[in-house]
């Protein structure tokens, strides 16, 4: 049942974040066009401040998570209510620091708006938008429930349904001649109900979880704040990250150089949000096997995620090294500089694939509470990869080659030796296990990716259409997944493959 459940959120994430990616394609254009480049402007600028007040999150969402599975997990209905109703309290604070302080930036941005007649717009949206990130953190405190229960294709489900609803009622009102008052207005009406609907879904899986005043009490605040600074180091170091290379490269190189990098980065960040969608919520199933202390039954989750996290990882790297700079020529033009974005591309690619195939190491150090290490590293990884980003500029010919390496090695040595050293302190779990579980894959992948090579070589042109793209893309994914089903699959994994699928099996995951 857990192994259906799994597979089916899996699909249910991919398609969201599919749907949301395409009503980002579908929508930029079209309110370019009716609102005229100058509102759109200011819009993307208003989105960008306010999205910034999501660190105000403070990482509480994956602390959250952690201690409600934790408590399911150890059938601790009393503990679970504390966590939800200690949550909210902390939620419903910080909702209001986040409402005032963007009144405050609404007043303030009077100052700095250039055009006079465009003050009161401003003003206006940022508090409608800012109210539109207030409202849904309290709802966060249901974080967790979901997840623990392995549903979330509910939460997909219900947002894939509300996605598609705003992006259509804002392309009417667009056309019917309204502005961004009434856009700001839709989102956050749709906003407000999804986030009423994710409550009903808790309720559904949960209904005896519910916020009680009583219950909120000062040790599971301690703990639940306490692991959430740490969370919230490691999502702040997070930020820098995927932006602190963009400044990087802007301060030492020219805009058009940036653009080139851009292009490259901004295909990395499409492929990770697909892949943690589809398999970047395996959490609870690791709190579950430390709550139970079950170290037999951690190491196989661990094993099993990490080869298929391995697998899938192969298959993007491979189309990426196969495809990338047609994929980016077709997308951006001829004219466009698509080998160095491709070579930014595979180079950051192979980087953060690696941290999500041994994501799991990862996510075992937060479900013990021990993520504090993680903090550590994860700052270590950001001031390393910005000093070495000059440095390598210095040494290298290609500064778009070398900022891709500076920011790709410290993740490199970070995700193979300090993380695993770091866990094998803490649990049964090994480098030597990490090392065996990985290496093995290693060859049969890397001699699928040889042999796509070569037949391309063979049999494609050198300037392929978007048709061609797309079959070339589809028979490397059906001949992968034969490969990886026919010779890379365990007898376990097929069986849960096939139980996932609906098909009997002998074992449950």
């Amino acid at each position: 049942m857990r192994a259906k459940r799994f597979l089916a959120s899996s699909f249910a994430r991919t398609l969201e974040t599919i749907v949301s990616i395409v009503a980002g394609l579908i929508m930029m254009p079209l309110m370019i066009r009716l609102l005229g480049e100058d509102l759109y402007g200011i819009w993307i600028v208003i989105g960008s401040i306010i999205g910034s007040l999501y660190l105000f999150d403070i990482g509480m969402a994956s602390s959250v998570t952690r201690f409600i599975s934790f408590a399911l997990s150890r059938n601790d209905q009393q503990q679970a209510t504390k966590v939800v109703s200690t949550a909210f309290a902390i939620y419903s604070c910080l909702a209001l620091i986040v409402f005032t302080a963007s009144v405050i930036i609404a007043f303030l941005s009077g100052y700095i708006v250039e055009n006079p007649d465009n003050t009161r717009l401003v003003q206006m949206l940022i508090i409608i938008v800012g109210m539109n990130v207030a409202v849904e953190f309290p709802f966060k405190s249901f974080a967790g429930i979901a997840g623990y229960h392995l549903r979330q294709d509910l939460m997909s489900y219900s947002r894939i349904i509300f996605k598609v609803l705003s992006a259509a009622l804002t392309a009417y009102l667009l056309f019917a001649g309204y502005q961004l008052i009434a856009v700001a207005l839709v989102q956050l009406t749709s906003s407000l109900l999804s986030n009423l609907v994710f409550r009903y879904i808790a309720y559904y899986l949960e209904p005896e979880l519910k916020v009680r005043l009583s219950s909120v009490d000062r040790p599971t605040f301690k703990e639940v704040f306490g692991f959430s600074s740490w969370s919230f180091v490691i999502d702040f170091t997070r930020l820098l990250k995927e932006r602190g290379d963009v400044w990087m490269v802007a301060a030492f190189t020219s805009p058009a150089l940036l653009t080139v990098y851009y292009v490259g980065a901004r295909l990395v960040e499409y492929s990770n949000q697909l892949l943690y969608k589809a398999f970047g919520f395996t959490l609870p199933l690791y709190t579950e096997a430390i709550a139970r202390e079950d170290d037999r039954e951690l190491k196989r989750k661990v094993r099993l995620f990490l080869r298929l996290n391995a697998m899938v990882s192969g298959l993007v790297l491979i189309g990426a090294f196969l495809f990338g700079r047609d994929v980016i020529r077709i997308w951006m033009g001829d004219l466009f500089n698509a080998e160095d974005a491709s070579l930014v591309f595979i180079v950051l690619l192979a980087a953060k694939l690696l941290v999500f195939t041994t994501n799991p190491f990862t996510n075992v150090l937060f479900a013990m509470a021990k993520h504090r290490y993680q903090a550590y590293v994860s700052v270590v990884e950001a001031i390393t990869s910005l000093a070495l980003i000059p440095v390598f500029m210095h040494l290298m010919e290609n500064p778009l080659l070398a900022a891709s390496l500076a920011i790709g090695l410290p993740f490199t040595i970070s995700r193979t030796l300090i993380i695993p050293f770091v866990v094998q302190q803490n649990t049964q779990l090994t480098i030597l296990f990490l090392y065996k579980t990985l290496l093995p894959l290693t060859i049969p992948l890397l001699l699928f990716g040889y042999l796509c090579h070569l037949l391309l070589e063979t049999v494609a042109p050198l300037e392929i259409t978007l048709l061609a793209l797309l079959g070339s893309l589809t028979l490397v994914g059906l001949g992968y997944g034969a490969f990886v089903l026919l010779f890379l699959l365990t007898v376990e994994e097929r069986q849960l493959l096939l139980k996932g699928l609906g098909i009997r099996g002998k074992k449950q995951a």
